[in-house]
């Protein structure tokens, strides 16, 4: 499935090639991951083929075609598993075709831009290095045991490649962001960047049901006056407290106080460092606490987060010019769907679904 209209990639626009999204899993295996996910195969001079669409010069066969499909199946299957899966299935299938015409096009502006022999030979070698093949001898082994020539492993390749670097290359590279962008973007979003109100606590919890609530309460009052009056609060959980957080010496926290039972945040804000609480009852439990920490809600500066916002300005910039570039390719090329497909033709660059 082509990435190229709804994942443009985050690299630089500088026209080079990036490294086969193969993982490095050895010879065999690594070939045979290329070999299982390979989509479009040249068509054979001594096979005649239905054809699909026609892009300009190059042609997408029917059996290239429902590669594809094959391939878009199983990847939702294996990343949206589910009760949504058909859901998703069916939008992607309804962008499919438009998506396979998109990727020619990108293609085949890479081919009126880049050296694409150098970037056939870089991807080559980037694929031998993940696979930890050695030398091109080895390649042609592996390739030949999975039904492969080293044209289909290079086409692949590009596929996988070279779309995102020619938007990179005539869109992404092309927006600039200034400071004042940036600042007028920090301050319209500044509640994203807001850090919650939090507090580290220390905590002797003792449960009590209906029958023992007041016994209850009577021995955390003893305890709370114990710590006020000097002894060591630590000893005092490891000795009484009833709750997992003994296991910590009852630290609780860092935690936003907005994620507290209300009791407990209420008792928290009242505390200055290292003061203790009386005894809170959160409805099952009593529970006497120890401000270790109190932290109050803030923004994080510009200066912290400049590089995140520099990257949300670019990428709203660049959605509006990204489907603009789309649909000139698609204005300004050949583009020829047979009857048959053009019911699979829903949405393109050119169109939108249909309401309802």
């Amino acid at each position: 499935m082509s990435t190229a209209p709804s994942c443009p990639s985050n690299t630089s626009a500088k026209p080079r090639t990036r490294r086969s999204k193969i993982a490095a899993t050895g010879l065999a295996a690594g070939v045979a991951a290329v070999a299982a996910c390979l989509a479009a195969r040249p068509l054979c001079a001594a096979v005649v083929e239905e054809i699909v669409a026609k892009v300009n010069n190059r042609v997408i066969t029917a059996s290239e075609y429902a590669e594809r499909q094959r391939a878009l199946a199983a990847q939702i299957a294996q990343e949206s598993p589910g009760p949504r899966m058909e859901e998703e299935l069916r939008a992607a299938q309804e962008s499919l075709l438009a998506n396979v015409i998109t990727e020619a096009l990108l293609i085949e502006r890479a081919y009126n831009v880049f050296d694409m022999e150098r970037i056939r030979g870089t991807l080559i070698d980037d694929f031998r290095e993940q696979q930890n093949i050695a030398t091109d001898a080895e390649l042609e082994v592996a390739l030949k045991d999975q039904g492969m020539t080293r044209k289909d492993l290079e086409e692949h390749l590009i596929r996988l490649a070279v779309p995102n670097e020619i938007i990179n290359y005539d869109v992404k590279r092309k927006i600039s962001v200034s400071e004042t962008e940036i600042k007028s973007w920090y301050d319209a979003h500044r509640p994203r960047d807001a850090t919650p109100e939090t507090v580290t606590l220390r905590e002797i919890v003792l449960l009590y049901t209906p029958d023992t609530r007041e016994e209850t309460l009577a021995r955390a009052q003893a305890l709370a006056a114990e710590a006020r009056g000097g002894a060591d609060f630590l000893a005092l959980v490891a000795q009484h407290s009833e709750a997992g957080t003994r296991e910590t010496e009852g630290v609780l926290g860092p935690i936003a106080i907005r994620d507290l039972n209300a009791g407990l945040a209420k008792a928290a804000r009242g505390l200055a460092a290292g003061a203790v609480s009386d005894p809170v009852d959160t409805g099952r439990s009593f529970h006497v606490l120890r401000l270790e920490s109190h932290v109050p809600a803030g923004l994080r500066t510009l200066t912290e987060v400049h590089g995140e916002v520099r990257n949300a300005v670019r990428e709203e910039k660049f959605r509006p010019r990204f489907d603009n570039y789309l649909k000139r390719l698609w204005k300004e090329n050949h583009i020829e769907v047979a009857p048959k497909y053009q019911a699979q033709l829903i949405v393109t660059p050119l169109t939108v679904k249909p309401a309802g």
